[in-house]
């Protein structure tokens, strides 16, 4: 008789009921901490990930390259400023040549003269001989004030090495009056010794994207020259 009874609690449809309940109810149980697993490993990545993007794009990091282009304006070649080989000659030469330019030329716009200044300054450094000579240049001769009553063009004639770090500029000289009339013209010789290959930081990139530099300048007139 109690055998009976324990048949039929066994094959009772109101337990079989309730397990298959409790089987379903588990697997819900199951499911979401599975889920929330699942969650917690995402918010995890996703942290690391967004800190990772952070960090990243916090360290700024300066990359200068240099773009030579052909005689038409063409880009042929590009590398990182970093990377570069041994500048060639032609490239030291037009830096030179407009550093003189620069030092030497006076403009009636005071914008252009203004930029001038700039460019020429981007190739000095407060440490070396060249900026305490070029500095003493401008403030004896302000090209602000020199443009009130005259002109004055640069025309560089030619630069030649002496050796591997030192250079010599010949150029010459045209000033003219603010109403056009031609006052003098002279020939002057330079000397310049420059450190290449210095860093360049995102101030001078634009105006001295090869790090040259002008460690010394010395230059002075020559005799007038009469054409």
């Amino acid at each position: 008789m109690a055998m009976s009874q324990n048949r039929n609690q066994i094959n009772s449809p109101y337990l079989d009921a309730r397990r298959e309940w409790n089987e379903r109810y588990g697997n819900y149980i199951q499911a979401a901490k599975t889920w929330r697993y699942v969650a917690f490993a995402a918010i995890v990545i996703a942290i690391i990930s967004v800190t990772g993007v952070v960090y990243f794009a916090s360290q700024n990091k300066l990359i200068p390259y240099v773009v030579e282009v052909n005689s038409e304006g063409k880009t042929f070649q590009v590398y990182q400023a970093d990377k570069m080989r041994s500048l060639d000659r032609r490239v030291i030469k037009a830096q030179l040549s407009k550093f003189i330019q620069d030092v030497r030329s006076v403009s009636s716009d005071v914008a252009v003269q203004r930029q001038a200044i700039h460019r020429a300054y981007a190739h000095l450094s407060t440490d070396m001989p060249a900026y305490t000579a070029v500095n003493t240049w401008f403030r004896n001769n302000v090209p602000f004030d020199r443009a009130k009553e005259e002109t004055n063009v640069v025309e560089v004639r030619q630069i030649l090495p002496l050796s591997e770090d030192t250079w010599r500029i010949e150029w010459i000289e045209r000033s003219r009056s603010r109403t056009g009339e031609e006052m003098q013209e002279s020939k002057w010789t330079g000397t310049a010794s420059l450190v290449t290959g210095a860093e360049v930081n995102s101030n001078s990139i634009m105006l001295n994207p090869i790090g040259l530099y002008i460690k010394e300048f010395d230059w002075s007139q020559d005799f007038n020259v009469n054409e």
